[in-house]
Formats: structure tokens, sequence, C-alpha cells
């Protein structure tokens, strides 16, 4: 397969793990019981249509794929904010209210920093989707 259709294939592959964490229960790996319908069709507005583009962006080629490739660094910076920066720096102290109501009760594997939030498995799947994502679409775009 070629960096081409990888970059236009990952994106749809990151968008059915989203789906499937969104609406599989696969308790303690995700907790879908405890978001609420209002929250629900956040993530699915918010997180999918992105997606979607980001593959149609690649798809097209061209000044398209840069518009896609910062798509991508978007949803990476977002997700580093939202999970990763409360990991390591304990900063903001805000992201905890949520963070005990949708996912106290999942599945973590990283060691305790403190008191800081830990990310859950399912969200470190998120993170090494985006990763590998950003990686070939890196390659493609600047080697």
């Amino acid at each position: 397969m070629n960096l081409h259709m990888l970059n236009v294939i990952l994106p749809i592959v990151f968008l059915l793990y989203q789906i499937v964490i969104d609406f599989v229960d696969l308790f303690p790996f995700n907790d879908i019981r405890a978001r609420d319908k209002r929250l629900r069709k956040f993530e699915v507005l918010g997180n999918y249509p992105p997606l979607i583009l980001i593959s149609a962006c690649f798809y097209f080629e061209g000044a398209w794929a840069r518009v896609g490739y910062a798509m991508t660094a978007i949803i990476m910076a977002m997700h580093l904010l939202a999970w990763w920066i409360p990991y390591w720096t304990g900063k903001p102290a805000s992201v905890r209210q949520d963070y005990d109501k949708y996912f106290s009760r999942t599945y973590k594997f990283l060691p305790k920093i403190r008191d800081h939030i830990v990310p859950d498995a399912e969200h470190a799947g998120v993170g090494a989707l985006l990763t590998v994502t950003l990686a070939v679409q890196s390659i493609y775009m600047f080697a």
C-alpha cells in the first residue's frame, strides 16, 4: 500500500475506532453508560466529520493534503491538552470534574503522577492512532 492511500485510510480507521469506543460497551475499557446524550451528540458532531474531511483532503492531495495535515495537527494538540498535559502537569485542575464523572471507572495502565488524571486505555488508543496518523502524514508531507 502506498503512502497516499495510507493517509486516506488511517483517518477512517481512527473514525471506526471512535465509533466503537463511543457506542459499543466494552467496560472497563470504556464507560459509555457514564456519558449523557448531549455529550454523545457532541462527540459525534465534533469528532467524526473532521476525520472524514481529513481522509478526503488526502485523497485529493496537493493543497488539500496540507489542510488535512493541519486538521490532524489540531486534533493532536487538542488531545494533548485534554489528556497528556493534565497527566504530566496536573493542570488545569478543571479537567478533574469531567474526568471523575466520565472516566474514573475505566481501565488505566499508566502509573499515577501525584493526584493528576491518568489517561485511560481508551484514550491511550486514541493517542496511539493519532501519533501513527500524524507520523505517516508527516512523512508524506515532508519526505
